[in-house]
């Protein structure tokens, strides 16, 4: 292997050989389209000849570039290569793919790409080179797609040098033009796709010699053979295919080396054809895992409910649609049993011997199998890890975690609800999953509705997305009671905002849903009442500070406002906790920074605080929390001085909601909470409020002011 050498009086010059040296230095590489009788060749260029040819253009835009990115070495095949001397030139054609793969930049000159500037009158942020770019001869050239492939980092260039955009921005463009799947294009490693799939990739590609067809794949299936020009394009695919059968242990004789891996699918759900948006989170996650990053486990965490199941299903069916290679196996992690059935699964669907087996030795036997390079590659799914004893274990039992398969080939995707859970699993490789956007919301709602014009009352669909604060599973349980009682949404609209035993109503309905779990709670507040479940076990004190904001207004609680249960590191870790599980959302950038020096202030979404009232009422005493809350509202709301003003104000949508309570609650505290309620409205200029300062006086207590 020559390298190009920028000199330090700006001039070329070719290397010595360092084929066998120990130390490459870091180089550029060009890739490019040849224009004949244009090219400058070794012999040319080591005469000093060719600088009038078209091809040294293409030299001096590599050096120039080369040198802005900080690189004095470069490749440039026409005139690197001596290719007088076979020898070399089967030297090169063989380590072509890999010379390629190490170079530290790889530049695509597109000479037929003339106009590098943004159309003004044409379609939006479309680039008015894009038709020249989709037309381009290189996209038509066999030697090109290893060039497209093999590079790290592909930057792509127009004739007047202009960068047009890398290989990464531009790879759904490329998959338009090339057929080639995304991930490919983002970096994956080239054998998560099958044989097949990458012998189809060359399409219509042309070569000037027949058997290049053949010879330009080899280092796409990491395969070398001897050149034999004149066998033919049949010969030399033949040719090809056999290194690649030997290459992979693949043979049909009788004494021969296991079979090549073949993919195996455990998915328990069909493509959920309802699935909308999400195309961020989709990009993060084929960035992350499929895009070379060397990731292998992430972690998608969000509040029950938001999709996160439905974003790993559709992930799965995109790896299944496009690396053709890649066995994938979904994995619930509901239960330790659950699990264990979905291991026997597995094993059956890779035709492991489970002959006079247990569920116990599947376990075992599934994590050996995929943990062995023969298995290939695999996308193991683990579903709802909700639960730290299931995952973790006890004492006295294993967790999941323990059975669970290490190999270089295998990804592992995690859905859970617990932010902790998320971290321990995959450290700062965690996605965390909001609610829908307004676009992806809107288009779900009407994609799972019977009528669809019902969507057309624009209005009522931006209310009751609001309402349901655009989370898919709360839309979901809408369209489907819309869809059972062919009412309109203005109407399911006014019962949802009704009443709140209304809205807990609608929102304890519970639905059938193909792409959920049989025998799971459907409906969003029954879907939370186990999250509170198992936040109660885990963390007691977090959980009654949950119970105490459902007795208050749910959006801007002040942190000196929740009562002191435990020290105040307790109670940071307890509101960690509730942040963790997505119940209370940390406001950044609160409007009350007078309050106790810029305290912080939480949030708690909106049908959460609805379904934490149930789950209170169903599992504690509603009577006790709320007479709780009222006393220590009462014990810390400040008296009408007006240096207290910031903190009254703070506190007072959250003590009136209070003293609106209709559940029985100690009159002592109430008075007291009323007389103070009242004083400091009546100092705000809040006439019609002096009601509650005549209802403490009228319950006899004696307060001097």
């Amino acid at each position: 292997m020559r390298l190009l050498e920028i000199q330090h009086d700006g001039t070329i010059a070719l290397t010595e050989d360092l084929t066998g040296a120990g130390n490459v230095p870091a180089y550029a590489i060009l890739s490019h389209t040849w224009q004949a009788g244009q090219e400058v060749t070794f012999d040319e260029f080591q005469s000093g000849l060719g600088c009038d040819k078209a091809g040294f253009d293409k030299i001096r835009f590599c050096a120039q570039q080369a040198q802005r990115d900080g690189l004095r070495y470069f490749w440039v095949d026409t005139c690197c290569i001596n290719k007088a001397d076979h020898v070399e030139l089967q030297h090169a054609i063989n380590s072509m793919f890999r010379w390629y793969q190490e170079a530290t930049r790889c530049y695509v000159l597109l000479t037929d790409v003339l106009n590098a500037e943004l159309a003004k009158n044409g379609v939006p942020n479309m680039p008015a080179w894009e038709g020249e770019f989709r037309r381009s001869r290189w996209f038509t050239r066999g030697w090109t797609l290893q060039e497209l492939l093999a590079p790290r980092v592909v930057s792509f260039y127009a004739r007047d040098w202009t960068h047009l955009g890398d290989r990464y921005n531009l790879k759904q463009l490329i998959h338009e033009i090339t057929g080639i799947p995304c991930p490919a294009l983002a970096g994956t490693s080239l054998d998560t796709f099958s044989v097949e799939q990458r012998l189809s990739w060359p399409g219509n590609r042309q070569t000037t010699r027949e058997e290049d067809k053949a010879y330009s794949l080899l280092g796409i299936f990491g395969v070398f053979t001897f050149l034999n020009y004149g066998e033919g394009e049949t010969n030399a695919f033949r040719r090809l295919r056999k290194a690649i059968a030997e290459n992979s242990q693949e043979s049909s004789q009788p004494n021969a080396s296991p079979a090549v891996h073949k993919p195996s699918y455990h998915i328990p759900f069909s493509k959920n054809r309802y699935f909308v948006g999400r195309r961020e989170e989709l990009e993060i996650l084929n960035r992350t895992l499929l895009g070379g990053t060397g990731c292998q486990k992430m972690s998608i965490v969000g509040l029950g409910g938001a999709g996160k199941t439905q974003l790993a299903l559709r992930f799965a069916y995109t790896v299944r649609e496009t690396m053709s290679a890649v066995s994938i196996f979904w994995m619930p992690a509901l239960s330790m049993e659950s699990y264990e059935q979905a291991c026997v699964a597995v094993a059956t669907a890779l035709h492991i011997n489970q002959v006079e087996t247990g569920e116990d030795n599947a376990k075992e036997l599934v994590k050996e199998h995929l943990s062995a390079d023969q298995a290939g590659p695999w996308l193991l799914v683990l579903d709802n890890a909700d639960d730290h004893d299931i995952l973790y274990g006890t004492e006295h039992a294993p967790g999941i975690i323990d059975y669970l398969p290490e190999s270089e080939r295998g990804m592992t995707v995690f859905t859970t609800r617990v932010q902790e859970l998320a971290v321990s699993l995959t450290r700062g490789d965690v996605l965390e999953l909001g609610s829908m956007s307004k676009p992806d919301a809107t288009n779900f709602l009407e994609k799972s509705l019977i009528t669809k014009s019902l969507t057309e009352d624009r209005e009522a669909v931006e209310g009751l997305l609001d309402e349901l604060a655009f989370l898919p599973l709360a839309i979901a349980q809408a369209a489907a009671y819309l869809n059972m009682n062919r009412t309109t949404i203005t109407k399911y609209l006014r019962l949802l905002r009704h009443t709140e035993q209304d809205t807990i109503s609608l929102m304890s309905n519970e639905f059938r849903d193909q792409t959920r779990y049989k025998g799971s709670a459907n409906a969003v507040v029954s879907t939370w009442v186990v999250s509170f479940s198992q936040l109660r076990e885990r963390d007691a004190v977090a959980a009654d500070l949950l119970a105490f904001m459902s007795c208050i207004e749910w959006k801007a609680i002040p942190q000196s406002l929740l009562p002191k249960m435990q020290s105040q590191e307790r109670i940071e870790e307890a509101i960690g906790t509730l942040c963790g599980y997505s119940f209370v959302s940390r406001r950044e950038g609160d409007n009350a920074s007078e309050v106790d020096g810029g305290e912080e202030w939480y949030d708690l979404h909106r049908l959460v605080h609805l379904a934490t009232r149930v789950w209170v009422d169903k599992y504690g005493s509603t009577a006790d929390v709320a007479q709780q809350a009222v006393a220590h509202i009462a014990e810390v709301f400040p008296s009408d001085d007006f240096a207290n003003q910031a903190v009254w104000r703070a506190y007072m949508s959250h003590a009136l909601r209070l003293l609106d309570t209709k559940t029985s609650v100690d009159a002592q505290s109430k008075a007291k909470l009323s007389f103070w309620v009242g004083r400091c409205l009546d100092f705000d200029g809040l006439k019609s409020y002096r009601v509650l300062y005549l209802i403490a006086k009228a319950q006899g207590l004696n307060m001097h002011v």
